[in-house]
């Protein structure tokens, strides 16, 4: 567990030193379908953002749900609190018993930093530091069969796009990496791996 620790801190820090500065590279944020405006370099705000993701898990198709909410300063860097969870049953390809499907959940603290949002096109990089749960389930939900907690960090690139001032696309990869765990017949390096992501990011104020 240490070194996905060590990963995320590290991870972080690389990217708040990009720029130690705030500044944006242009006085006006370009939009698709606003005129541009004016940005204050001492923007503070709040932003949710819901998302999609499709990712594998044990060889089965996961579709995910993931919400995120949280501060932004300066339209460079934000933090907040995210929820993951998948939307489909997914089928591991381990799984012996075919009654059963599986449920997967994480929640935690997410960082972000953004390049030059003030540009119509720019990159964002969050990064998602949590606790995760997957479970074996059936159609009366109660296939008694226990769960498996884990750690996970998940760094993400995203393209995203201005499409107002308030509310902007994006959509791009992540890495899920989990800590150390067993369940049924499968292990982290099963549920491991790259995850589709594609979203909006709504600045409420």
């Amino acid at each position: 567990m240490k070194k996905y620790i060590i990963c995320a801190f590290l991870t972080f820090v690389f990217l708040f030193n990009i720029e130690q500065s705030f500044a944006q590279e242009g006085k006006e944020i370009q939009t698709l379908f606003e005129n541009s405006s004016s940005i204050s370099k001492e923007d503070l705000g709040f932003f949710l953002a819901p998302s999609f993701g499709i990712t594998k898990m044990d060889g089965g198709n996961a579709a995910l749900f993931n919400l995120r909410g949280g501060l932004s300063i300066k339209e460079k860097l934000g933090f907040g609190a995210y929820f993951n969870t998948s939307v489909n049953q997914i089928i591991p390809q381990s799984e012996t018993n075919p009654n059963v499907y599986m449920d997967y959940w994480s929640v935690g603290a997410f960082g972000e930093y953004t390049w030059q949002p003030s540009k119509l096109v720019h990159l964002t990089f969050p990064l998602f530091v949590g606790y995760g749960e997957v479970q074996m389930d059936n159609e009366v939900g109660d296939a008694g069969l226990g769960e498996a907690n884990f750690f996970q960090v998940e760094p993400s690139a995203l393209i995203q796009l201005n499409l107002t001032r308030h509310l902007k696309l994006n959509f791009g990869l992540g890495y899920r990496m989990v800590s150390e765990m067993n369940y049924r017949n499968f292990n982290q390096s099963d549920i491991s791996g790259l995850t589709g992501n594609i979203g909006f990011r709504i600045n409420l104020f």
